[in-house]
């Protein structure tokens, strides 16, 4: 005859057993895993690729005009002439570096007040027939500028002055 007692299973319950909820858990834990990972993938890759426009100064540039092709780089020259509105409202100047000139359309923010004859300047954009079409421009502060500010925070440092 056996005993009630051995008929009963008395072993703690280890939690739950394998079944939907832990597996459904389980998947969506890899899907959210997985999301995070492709969106810092693609925010690495929109960095690198921002971060890879190439820089040419007007000469290598204007050389260089075939292989650049429409591909967006940035030009770095000195301004030769005042610059101009055309019919579309760009603005059109001349820069120049080693002998070598290029015109510039510049459509976007006007540059600031520091844009003048003579000052170095950065455009940012790509060959458009003869000119270059420009989307940003980059202007070098003159040592004028250190000297007349030269109290206010960032201007003279990593060798501006």
């Amino acid at each position: 005859m056996t005993d009630a007692a051995d008929d009963l299973d008395l072993t703690p319950d280890r939690g739950p057993r394998e079944g939907a909820a832990p597996t459904r858990r389980r998947w969506r834990n890899w899907l959210l895993m997985g999301a995070v990972g492709i969106a810092l993938i693609a925010l690495l890759f929109q960095a690198l690729t921002n971060a890879r426009v190439f820089f040419y100064n007007v000469d290598e540039a204007i050389e260089q005009r075939a292989e650049i092709g429409d591909d967006t780089f940035r030009m770095q020259g000195t301004v030769i002439d005042e610059p101009a509105t055309d019919a579309s409202g760009a603005m059109v100047f001349t820069i120049g570096f080693n002998g070598a000139q290029a015109t510039v359309r510049h459509i976007g923010e006007e540059p600031t007040d520091l844009f003048e004859v003579g000052i170095p300047v950065v455009a940012e954009g790509r060959w458009d027939g003869d000119a270059f079409e420009s989307s940003q421009l980059l202007v070098k502060h003159s040592e004028a500028y250190v000297a007349d500010n030269g109290e206010r925070p960032g201007v003279g440092e990593y060798g501006d002055e």
